[in-house]
């Protein structure tokens, strides 16, 4: 459902040949790619159009490093300029921080109705403020199974007195288990039951650290979790269909395990069958090549999970 504002601008225009559009895409001037953006502060938006291109409105997104959007209970800053140069400003949230990326979609008039082109540029939003402290919720418990995955909760407190948060890897935050053989974390904050037994999460960030307790205390303890392979990157055509592919992916209890398929990066695409082993979508308009990121989450039916697998399709002309 959190997609649908944004599917709505890309879907039900047309799809026109090469032939017909102009021979130089749309660029993201400002912010700068890689640009370094203070928390809180009025962001200037630029777009590269090239002469004569017929564009009709230009709609900025800003979203989260690699989260889908999905993950994110509210619904991202979007804005939308409807008059060449097609300049906007943007006010970054002054709990922003980390690393965030800004989608541009162009609609771009045609004799049959429009077309679009996107660009994205990422960029890295630090609070001008010091990290004081790190605060992470504990302890952690898993209760149901082996390979029970819990998302862990780790805040910053800065100097402005405002309280960021800091879980995903993209903030700069990283995690060490005391015993991996209990529970195991990944970069974004996943942590996974892996036996029996009491273990210690340690999370770090700009010299600053906490400690989280993990508690594995589970009633099925033989259930192994599946492991997700979302297959080989692929290099693809515009408007052509592309099939995802989890064919690789295993239970090893040997059961059929239910597969979740996201996108987190690039122009959004309208995924068909998300939740089957191979889903597939149409490849977007793109004047140079693009790069579309997609995740998948395995779980079985005792809600064992894997840690996320990742695949790039990237989108040629």
């Amino acid at each position: 459902m959190r997609r649908k504002w944004l599917l709505a601008i890309l879907l039900n225009v047309l799809i026109v040949s090469s032939a017909d559009r102009e021979s130089a895409g749309i660029q993201i001037t400002a912010p700068e790619k890689a640009a370094i953006v203070r928390s809180g502060t009025l962001m200037k938006l630029k777009i590269g159009i090239p002469p004569g291109l017929p564009v009709a409105m230009v709609t900025y997104t800003l979203l989260q490093g690699d989260l889908a959007l999905e993950d994110k209970v509210e619904r991202p800053l979007s804005i939308a300029s409807e008059m060449a140069p097609f300049e906007a400003e943007m006010l970054l949230p002054q709990e922003a921080v980390g690393s965030y990326r800004l989608l541009a979609v162009a609609q771009v008039k045609e004799r049959r109705g429009f077309y679009v082109l996107f660009d994205e540029s990422f960029f890295h939003v630090s609070p001008e403020a010091p990290l004081l402290a790190l605060r992470a919720e504990s302890p952690v418990r898993f209760i149901n199974t082996i390979g029970e995955v819990q998302m862990l909760t780790v805040r910053g407190l800065y100097g402005d007195r405002i309280v960021r948060d800091l879980t995903l890897e993209s903030t700069g935050t990283v995690y060490r288990s005391s015993n991996e053989s209990i529970v195991r974390v990944n970069g974004d904050g996943r942590a996974q039951a892996v036996g029996v037994g009491t273990a210690e999460i340690t999370a770090q960030n700009q010299g600053k650290e906490d400690k989280i307790r993990a508690v594995v205390e589970v009633r099925d303890t033989e259930n192994r979790p599946p492991v997700a392979d979302a297959g080989p990157d692929q290099t693809v055509r515009q408007g052509t269909r592309v099939r995802l592919d989890a064919i690789g992916s295993a239970d090893p209890e040997g059961e059929n395990p239910f597969y979740y398929w996201t996108q987190v990066k690039g122009m959004p695409v309208d995924l068909l069958e998300p939740l089957s082993l191979r889903p597939y979508f149409t490849a977007p308009v793109v004047l140079r090549p693009h790069v579309l990121r997609f995740r998948l989450i395995v779980r079985d039916k005792e809600e064992a999970e894997s840690f996320p697998a990742y695949v790039n399709v990237t989108v040629v002309p």
